[in-house]
């Protein structure tokens, strides 16, 4: 069983020494700019790239517009690590959808939908009731398994069925994550998430015998998403479904 230890959330404001690629980064979240920390990762080493970026956000926090300066700063080094005929997949706001296309190194692949029977987020047309994920592709990677492109929410607002409460904004479901996972990945790939947030990432490949390499700039999510992950491989059942974590 792998069991993180908060000693294994590397912070790269504190380290005394640079990190060192690949003993400081494969199965570790990096608390840290990812725009930096990304620098360190050579070229052509990332067997696939997966990740929630900030809709509408940069480094500082919420900014009430629609500042995407963060996600398309990473594209470029995100195309650099990615290995050749490799997968870029991305959560991405349907407010946003036309951004998503400009400037964009990679070549679009496809889009799977997360069907959210209890989502009820503000639209122009009254409410959203989906999320997309969409696969970019760099080279001419192949489907590794065959599948769907339109999946069911596990119920509830920022709740896990096997886990309750998730203390984030906005975490994606891991039975989610492991599908696509499965499809467009192999076990023992290397997966990275520049912008990890809660750990979901994290977990999916934990549990599908995949490693990765989790940044998250928000020290609070880095211990939330460590909680998590030893929570679940240790075989963690809450009590109540909404059950909220104490504060870390």
């Amino acid at each position: 069983m792998f069991i993180l230890s908060m000693e294994m959330i590397l912070d790269a404001n504190k380290l005394e020494r640079k990190l060192k690629y690949p003993e400081d980064f494969i199965n570790k979240i990096i608390h840290g700019d990812c725009l930096e920390l990304i620098k360190l990762i050579p070229d052509n080493s990332i067997d696939a790239v997966f990740t929630d970026p900030p809709y509408g956000l940069n480094k500082e926090g919420i900014t009430g517009d629609a500042d995407l300066s963060l996600f398309y700063n990473i594209l470029p080094e995100c195309y650099r690590v990615l290995k050749d005929n490799s997968f870029f997949i991305t959560f991405f706001s349907t407010k946003f959808l036309p951004q998503l296309f400009k400037n964009n190194p990679f070549n679009y692949f496809w889009q799977i939908v997360l069907f959210c029977p209890e989502g009820k987020v503000k639209s122009p047309i009254g409410y959203t009731k989906f999320m997309s994920c969409f696969i970019f592709k760099k080279g001419s990677p192949k489907v590794i398994r065959r599948n769907k492109d339109i999946f069911v929410d596990t119920p509830g607002k920022m709740v896990e069925p096997d886990e309750g409460y998730i203390d984030h904004p906005t975490p994606k479901p891991k039975h989610f994550i492991k599908e696509i996972l499965k499809m467009f990945t192999q076990e023992n790939d290397l997966i990275l998430d520049p912008f990890i947030g809660s750990g979901s990432t994290a977990i999916a490949c934990l549990q599908l015998n995949r490693r990765f390499i989790g940044f998250e700039i928000e020290e609070k999510y880095c211990y939330i998403a460590v909680n998590r992950i030893n929570k679940i491989l240790s075989g963690f059942k809450p009590n109540k479904i909404n059950e909220k974590k104490t504060e870390l």
